[in-house]
C-alpha cells in the first residue's frame, strides 16, 4: 500500500454490498476504489449512489485491478469458496460476509490458503463489532454475572424473498438462507461469543416450513426454525426464529449466569425479592471510534478489519470461530432434516 489507507474492493452490490460501500466510505482507514456484479442495475447504482471510481461485472476483473488492497465479499453462499481462494491467491486481503460457507470444512480451505499466502481473512457477524456487545462480552467474561450456563434467543424477520436465480440459495434447504442461517444466525453468534465460544458438544433441531416456493432437490427452506446447542461446561444456547409470524412478541436475546444475567442490554439480578438493573460499566477490547451520527450497519465490523490488516487486532471473526460456528449451524441443519441427535466431532 503506497498509504494507510486500504483501498477496498466490494464484490456484490445486493442490500449487503451496498451497505459495505457506505460503511466503508465513512470507515477513515478505508477507502472503496471498486465495486463487482455481474447485474448491471446493480453495480450502476452502488457506482452512482456511492461516487465510487470503477466498476467491473466479473470479480476476477476486479481481482486484477492491483490498486485494490482488501475484498469484502458480499455474494451468496454458492460458489462463495472459490471466490475467496480466488480472492486470497491474487494477493488481496478478505472479509467474508455470511453464510461463510455451505459446509464447515470450506472454511478449512480458505484457512489454509490464507495462511499460505500471508493475507488476513475475516469473517462477518457485525454484532461482534457493535461497541456495547464487545463490553457486555468482557463483563461476561470478567464474571460480573458468574459462569454463564444457558442462553435464550427468540426473534422473527416476518419476510420471505421472492424466488428468482440470486435468492435460489435462500430458498433450498441446507444452504443456510432460511430463518436460522440467513437471519437469526447472528444473534446465535453472538451469544455464542458472549458466552466465550465454548466447543460445542451436540445439536437438536427442528424446523417448520409453512410457506414453501421452491420444490427443488434439497427441499424448501425452513420458516421457522427451533433448536437447542449442548456445549463443554453443560452450557446450553436454545434458539427460537422465525422469518414469517403471526406473533407480535419482541426479540429476546438473553444470557443467564449464576449470580446475574444479561437482559436487554444491561445486568440484571434477583435480590430479597426484587429484580436489580445496573448498566454495562466495563471497557470494551477494542478501541472503535465513536461516530456523533447514525452509524452504518457495517461500519465497525470494517474498522475492525482495517485494524487486523494493520496488526493492531485480530480479525474477528477468525477463521477458527467461523468453522467451529459453521459446524454448529451444520448440526442443527442435520438434526432438523434427520429429527435426531448430532454429535459435533
Amino acid at each position: 500500500m503506497a498509504d494507510s489507507t486500504i483501498q477496498l474492493g466490494i464484490i456484490g452490490c445486493g442490500w449487503a454490498g451496498s451497505q459495505a460501500v457506505q460503511a466503508a466510505k465513512i470507515v477513515s482507514r478505508t477507502k472503496v476504489h471498486a465495486v463487482a456484479d455481474i447485474c448491471l442495475d446493480r453495480r450502476q447504482s452502488v457506482v452512482k449512489e456511492f461516487s465510487v471510481p470503477e466498476m467491473y461485472e466479473d470479480y476476477h476483473d476486479l481481482l486484477a485491478n492491483s490498486q485494490i488492497d482488501a475484498v469484502y465479499l458480499a455474494t451468496s453462499p454458492i460458489g462463495r469458496l472459490q471466490m475467496v481462494l480466488d480472492a486470497l491467491k491474487a494477493g488481496k486481503h478478505v472479509l467474508v460476509q455470511k453464510p461463510h460457507a455451505i459446509r464447515a470444512p470450506e472454511i478449512l480451505e480458505m484457512e489454509s490458503v490464507a495462511e499460505d499466502v500471508g493475507k488476513i481473512l475475516q469473517f462477518c457477524y457485525f454484532m461482534r463489532h457493535v461497541p456495547h456487545n464487545r463490553k457486555i462480552r468482557m463483563a461476561v467474561l470478567n464474571g460480573q454475572i458468574g459462569n454463564p450456563y444457558h442462553s435464550r434467543i427468540f426473534g422473527k424477520y416476518n419476510y420471505i424473498p421472492p424466488l428468482n436465480q440470486n435468492n435460489h440459495w435462500l430458498h433450498a434447504y441446507g444452504y443456510k438462507g432460511g430463518s436460522l442461517g440467513q437471519h437469526y444466525s447472528h444473534e446465535l453468534d453472538l451469544a455464542w461469543w458472549w458466552m466465550g465460544c465454548p466447543n460445542p458438544i451436540w445439536t437438536f433441531g427442528a424446523k417448520h416450513t409453512l410457506y414453501p416456493i421452491y420444490s427443488g432437490p434439497e427441499g424448501p427452506a425452513e420458516d421457522y426454525f427451533t433448536g437447542i446447542v449442548g456445549f463443554e461446561n453443560e452450557q446450553t444456547i436454545q434458539i427460537d426464529c422465525s422469518r414469517m409470524s403471526h406473533s407480535d412478541s419482541p426479540t429476546v436475546v438473553e444470557l443467564y449466569g449464576r449470580t446475574g444475567a444479561i437482559i436487554n442490554g444491561e445486568i440484571s439480578r434477583f435480590h430479597k425479592g426484587e429484580f436489580k438493573h445496573a448498566e454495562i460499566d466495563v471497557l470494551s477490547d477494542i478501541p472503535h471510534t465513536e461516530l456523533q451520527r447514525d452509524v452504518p450497519i457495517f461500519f465497525h465490523e470494517i474498522e475492525h478489519f482495517a485494524m487486523a490488516i494493520a496488526g493492531e487486532a485480530e480479525p474477528d471473526v477468525s477463521s477458527t470461530d467461523a468453522y467451529i460456528f459453521m459446524k454448529i449451524l451444520d448440526g442443527l441443519y442435520d438434526s432438523a432434516k434427520t429429527g435426531k441427535q448430532v454429535i459435533i466431532k
